[in-house]
C-alpha cells in the first residue's frame, strides 16, 4: 500500500485488517557533529518511502541471548499501525517503551490488538538512550545544557511528526494520547511536567514512572567528566571532541560498571546527586522543576490522566538490596541509613505481606521508592490541580517465579503476549484481561474516561479514600488499596 503524506509517498502493508508503516524516519540521524544535539526533524523526500521493515533501535548492550534486533546510532524512527490510511480521524496512542534509559525499542510492541479490537491508531517509537540520550554535556558547550533530556526531546520531535503527519494515516492529531511503561512511564510523566509541550498531546497514561528526578549539578557534571576519562580523554582539554570522536560500541560499554568506581552498596534506588548515571534530569529548561509541581500548577489545564503499576514491582529489582539474607535489625539499619524509619517499615511491610523475611520488606519498599511514590505523587498533583485522574493496579501474580505482581507483567496483557511469551504472565494468565486493559484504554483515549463493556464502573481518583482499579482475573474498583504502606511514606 501506498499512501501520499504531506513528506511525500510512502509504502506500507497492509495484513489482516492492520495496515502498518514501519521505520518511518522522524528525525535526521543525530550522528557526527550531530551528536548530543537535539534532534531535527526530517524533510520531506522524493520518490515512495519503503516503510515495510523496522529502523533501528539505540545503541545497547546485548543482552544473554545476544542482540535481538540491529542497533544503530541513527535510530530515531516510528512505527504506525492503523485500521486504514482514510480521513476517519481516529484517536491515536503514542508508545514510549521502557527499559531503563538504557535498552529497548519500539517494535516489540505491535499495535494490532489495540487495532483490530477498538479502532485507534497506534505509534511506537524508538529514541536515543544511553550516553547518547542522558549525558550531561552542558558545562562542555552550554548550547547542549538540554543534552540529559536528549531522548526526551526525541519524543518531542517524534510527536511533532505525529501532530503534523498522523491524519494521512488515518488518526487525528487533535486526539492524541501518550503513554508508557517504566522509563517510558517516567517520560510519559516528563511530559506531563514539560510546559514546552502542551498542546502536542491531549491525554496521558503513566505506566510504573521513577519520576522522583534530581536538578542537573555537579553530579551530573563528574559523572560526564567520569566517562571522559573512561574513553581516554581529558575533561579539561578534549572532553566534548573525545565523547564525538567515540565509537558507538565505546559509548555503550560506558553503561558496564566503572571498574575504578566504588560500587554503591545495598540501597532503595533513591536518586542521589553522588550516584548519577544515565537517565533524565530537572534541567531548569525543558523540565523547570520536579514533575508533580509543573501538574499542579497548571491547574485544570492538565490533561486527563490514568496511572498506575504493579503491586510488588521491586521483585525485578531485588539485587538492589543485596543478594543476601537480612536480619530484621540489619534491615532495620539499611532502611534508616536511607534516610527513613526502619522499625516502623518493618511493621508496615509485615502488614503488607505477613511473615514476610526482613529481606523481602525491602524488596516489597522498592517497589515504592522506586515506582508507587512517584506515582501517588503525579495523581495527588493531578487531583489537587482540578483535572481529570484515575488510577489502576495490576496485581495479578505469575505462579512460575517467585516476583509475584512485578513490574511490568501487566504488559503482557496490554499487548497480548500472554501466549507468545507464557513465563512473563505465568500459568493460568486471565485470557479477558488483555481486551478489558485495552477496552479500558482507548476508551480513555477515544472519550477522556475509562470504560469498558461489562466490566466495573471506574471512579475518579481522588484524594478522600483512593478508589483504584485492581486489574486481576477479575476486576474491582477497590478504596486505598495499601493504605497502611502510602501512609507510612506520606505521613
Amino acid at each position: 500500500m501506498i499512501i501520499d503524506t504531506p513528506l511525500g509517498k510512502i509504502k506500507g502493508t497492509d495484513k489482516a485488517g492492520v495496515v502498518a508503516f514501519r521505520g518511518i524516519r522522524y528525525a535526521q540521524a543525530s550522528v557526527g557533529n550531530l551528536r548530543f544535539c537535539p534532534p531535527i526533524a526530517v524533510p520531506p523526500w522524493s520518490g515512495i518511502y519503503d516503510a515495510s521493515t523496522f529502523g533501528a533501535a539505540a545503541p545497547q548492550v546485548p543482552n544473554e541471548q545476544g542482540p535481538v534486533e540491529e542497533c544503530d546510532e541513527d535510530c530515531l524512527f516510528l512505527n504506525v499501525y492503523t485500521p486504514a490510511a482514510d480521513d476517519q480521524r481516529r484517536p491515536v496512542l503514542f508508545w514510549i517503551h521502557g527499559g531503563g534509559y538504557v535498552s529497548g525499542s519500539g517494535r516489540v510492541y505491535n499495535g494490532r490488538p489495540f487495532v483490530t479490537e477498538q479502532g485507534v491508531v497506534v505509534v511506537t517509537i524508538n529514541y536515543r538512550m544511553g550516553a547518547l540520550g542522558y549525558l550531561h554535556v552542558g558545562h562542555l558547550d552550554s548550547s547542549l545544557n538540554e543534552s540529559v533530556n536528549n531522548g526526551i526531546l526525541d519524543q518531542i520531535c517524534a510527536l511533532q511528526w505525529v501532530r503534523d503527519n498522523i491524519g494521512a494515516f488515518g488518526g487525528d492529531p487533535g486526539n492524541i494520547t501518550i503513554f508508557g511503561e517504566s522509563a517510558g512511564g517516567t517520560a510519559t510523566a516528563m511530559l506531563l511536567g514539560c510546559p514546552r509541550v502542551e498542546g502536542l498531546f491531549h491525554k496521558a497514561i503513566v505506566h510504573s514512572p521513577h519520576v522522583d528526578l534530581i536538578p542537573v549539578g555537579e553530579g551530573h557534571e563528574a559523572f560526564t567528566n567520569r566517562c571522559i576519562e573512561r574513553l581516554g580523554g581529558d575533561p579539561g582539554k578534549n572532553g566534548l571532541e573525545t565523547l564525538r570522536n567515540a565509537s558507538v560500541e565505546a559509548l555503550t560499554a560506558l553503561q558496564m560498571p566503572d571498574p575504578d568506581r566504588q560500587r554503591v552498596g545495598p540501597n532503595l534506588a533513591i536518586r542521589k546527586p553522588d550516584n548519577v548515571g544515565f537517565s533524565p534530569a530537572i534541567d531548569g529548561n525543558l523540565i523547570p522543576r520536579p514533575v508533580a509541581e509543573t501538574i499542579r500548577q497548571r491547574g485544570p489545564a492538565n490533561v486527563p490522566i490514568m496511572g498506575g503499576g504493579c503491586r510488588h514491582e521491586g521483585t525485578l529489582f531485588a539485587n538492589i538490596v543485596g543478594n543476601r539474607d537480612y536480619t530484621e535489625p540489619e534491615a532495620i539499619e539499611l532502611m534508616d541509613r536511607e534516610g527513613f524509619d526502619g522499625k516502623s517499615a518493618m511493621q508496615v511491610y509485615e502488614t503488607f505481606s505477613p511473615g514476610a523475611t526482613p529481606r523481602e520488606k525491602l524488596i516489597y519498599a522498592l517497589t515504592d521508592t522506586m515506582f508507587r511514590n512517584s506515582m501517588v505523587r503525579v495523581l495527588d498533583a493531578a487531583y489537587d490541580a482540578g483535572s481529570p485522574v484515575w488510577s489502576w493496579m495490576c496485581t495479578w501474580e505469575n505462579d512460575q517465579m517467585k516476583l509475584r505482581a512485578t513490574h511490568a507483567i501487566e504488559l503482557s496483557f496490554l499487548w497480548g503476549w500472554i501466549d507468545s511469551v507464557p513465563m512473563i504472565a505465568g500459568n493460568g494468565a486471565p485470557k479477558d484481561l488483555g481486551p478489558v486493559m485495552r477496552a479500558y484504554w482507548a476508551s480513555f483515549a477515544r472519550t477522556g474516561k475509562p470504560s469498558a463493556n461489562g466490566e466495573p464502573e471506574w471512579t475518579p481518583y481522588n484524594t478522600a479514600d483512593r478508589p483504584v482499579l485492581v486489574l486481576n482475573s477479575e476486576r474491582r474498583v477497590e478504596h486505598d488499596l495499601d493504605g497502611e504502606v502510602r501512609r507510612y511514606w506520606f505521613a
